[in-house]
């Protein structure tokens, strides 16, 4: 990791560099910075460093793997001796690079299958809270009172629900026919989330 600087002032009052080599692929990652201080070094490892090498949950791998096809070298693993630098041969580390990067387009499908099938998991879990709200010809609801019905003068203490109305028809996928307790037609359908049971 690099501090360069300072640099002519530029947007956000920035004037210095940060740049992060990995010399092991040849990956740059650079941001630039208004102040040099320990707290946004750290920041900038922890958001372009480390976060890039950690497998997500959502995928099982890096997001650098998915990206350049191999994992990244942790700035731990530059300091330090790892298994990684003590069996690196230059030789056989082009066959290898070449290696992963014929497999990457399976790893990315891999990913994608796992990550769909998180997104399935979630929908579960959200639609199991759900509770269906249904109501019959004749109840007595409350209707919401959007931005546009809701009376300028009042401010934010103006009514937020309006009626009481009755279900003149149940129509699918949760609309409803609603009419006024005089039995004048209100205009257009309504959307259960935008409706509530009136308690009299």
């Amino acid at each position: 990791i690099d501090i360069l600087g300072p640099f002519p002032l530029a947007k956000g009052q920035c004037k210095f560099l940060v740049v992060a080599v990995d010399y092991f692929t040849k990956w740059i990652k650079a941001e630039s910075l208004a102040t040099i201080t320990a707290a946004n070094v750290q920041k900038f490892v922890w958001k372009n460093i480390i976060t890039r090498c950690t497998p997500q949950s959502s995928t099982k791998e890096t997001p650098f793997r998915l990206a350049y096809g191999t994992d990244a070298m942790i700035p731990v693993e530059v300091g330090e001796p790892s298994f990684r630098r003590t069996h690196f041969h230059e030789e056989s580390n082009n066959g290898a690079i070449r290696a992963e990067l014929d497999i990457v387009d399976e790893v990315r499908e891999k990913s994608q299958v796992i990550a769909e099938a998180c997104k399935q998991r979630m929908t579960r879990r959200f639609n199991s809270k759900i509770k269906p709200r249904s109501f019959q010809e004749g109840d007595l609801v409350w209707r919401s009172t959007g931005s546009a019905r809701r009376s300028s003068t009042e401010g934010k203490l103006a009514a937020n629900w309006d009626g009481p109305f009755r279900v003149r028809h149940t129509l699918n996928n949760g609309s409803y026919k609603l009419e006024e307790l005089s039995g004048k037609i209100i205009p257009r359908t309504w959307n259960s989330t935008h409706l509530k049971t009136y308690y009299s």
